[in-house]
């Protein structure tokens, strides 16, 4: 039976998501983890997915790429957007303002946000930066906390982050 490429779609980004979630849960050796991870590479790869695990645990795939770049061609932001999809970011957030696991990065930047601890935050630098290093500090009203891995922090360079940044501000 042939998969429309609606669901391949939504399948890979599962995949990728496992894929990146379960790396980040392994820093520190968890046998059964490393197994799930295994699984979810077998998956992925079944499903025509490559992924790259370096020896740091952190993983990278040719999963596509969002359909709109919002612009994007060179610069910080388009690295931003590599970034972004080979960390399996996009698995949970859209770049269409479509719902999903976690919000959507279309028009996110300098918006006011609502938060689950009450009051809006501005969704600017600071917040957009401590959100990818420590996602549980500032919730966004209507998603659940835990949810993201707060690995990024590490795993990520300070660069990196910014790219991803950068990337968010593109999507209008």
């Amino acid at each position: 039976m042939r998969m429309t490429t609606i669901r391949r779609t939504a399948l890979l980004g599962l995949l990728v998501l496992g894929v990146g979630v379960l790396a980040g849960c392994t820093k520190h050796g968890d046998e059964a983890r490393e197994r799930q991870i295994e699984a979810q590479v077998q998956l992925a790869e079944r499903a025509g997915v490559k992924v790259e695990k370096a020896a740091d645990g952190t993983t990278s795939t040719n999963a596509p790429a969002p359909s709109k770049s919002g612009g994007v061609a060179d610069g910080p932001a388009a690295l931003g957007q590599r970034i972004a999809t080979a960390n399996g970011c996009v698995a949970c957030h859209t770049i269409d303002g479509k719902a999903s696991v976690g919000p959507t990065w279309k028009g996110l930047s300098e918006r006011n946000t609502e938060l689950v601890s009450g009051g809006p935050v501005k969704a600017d630098d600071a917040y957009l930066k401590e959100s990818i290093t420590n996602p549980n500090a500032k919730v966004v009203k209507g998603f659940a906390p835990n949810l993201m891995p707060a690995t990024f922090g590490n795993s990520l360079k300070p660069e990196e982050i910014d790219q991803i940044v950068a990337y968010i501000k593109t999507l209008k």
